[in-house]
């Protein structure tokens, strides 16, 4: 079951907190979540300061936070650098685990194409699509000295072009070829 349109959007949002409204300042750690409007509206990036994240991210209704990940407000002449860290990608994969929605299936498909690209994870082996099942990729946790744990994500059957435009989005979104990465 092939798809023809990009599984998400995301829209990035200012360097402000969403919950206080408070500017956050260079070198300031903060957490970025992609909030989930749970129709076919984008995914939205928004940043909440170390506190208002504490105390709860306070979604507006009808949403879902769809994943986080810390991270650091950039000097603004430095170069943009990569946003999630491979660590910080992995923690966000192994958070879409359980994960049931098709959004979401798709999210860490891509993840994992990116992990494997950037040797986080590496290639065991896949399961095809019946019309019972749906098609796995299974990945191994890259370890040194010793065999990593496996991890099955669930091909959500996206055709070549869609993987290519959703990569491409979830690699701005995440600057992830600020290091050449992508």
């Amino acid at each position: 079951m092939a798809s023809t349109s990009a599984p998400y959007d995301i829209i990035r949002t200012q360097d402000v907190c969403a919950q206080t409204g408070r500017a956050l300042e260079i070198g300031e750690e903060h957490i970025a979540a992609l909030i989930d409007s749970l129709d076919d509206e984008p995914l939205v990036r928004v940043l909440y300061t170390l506190d208002a994240w504490e105390k709860g991210p306070n979604l507006p209704p009808n949403t879902a936070l769809f994943g986080f990940w810390k991270r650091t407000i950039p000097e603004s002449d430095e170069q943009p650098k990569q946003l999630v860290s491979e660590d910080e990608m992995f923690d966000l994969f192994e958070q879409l685990g359980e994960a049931t929605e098709h959004k979401q299936l798709a999210f860490r498909y891509l993840l994992t194409l990116i992990l494997m690209r950037k040797k986080k994870v590496v290639f065991e082996r896949s399961t095809p699509a019946t019309k019972e099942t749906q098609g796995v990729l299974i990945v191994r946790l890259r370890q040194r000295g010793g065999e990593g744990q496996l991890f099955d994500v669930i091909d959500p059957g996206l055709d070549n072009e869609t993987i290519a435009q959703a990569t491409e989005e979830l690699g701005q979104v995440m600057n992830l070829d600020a290091d050449g990465g992508l």
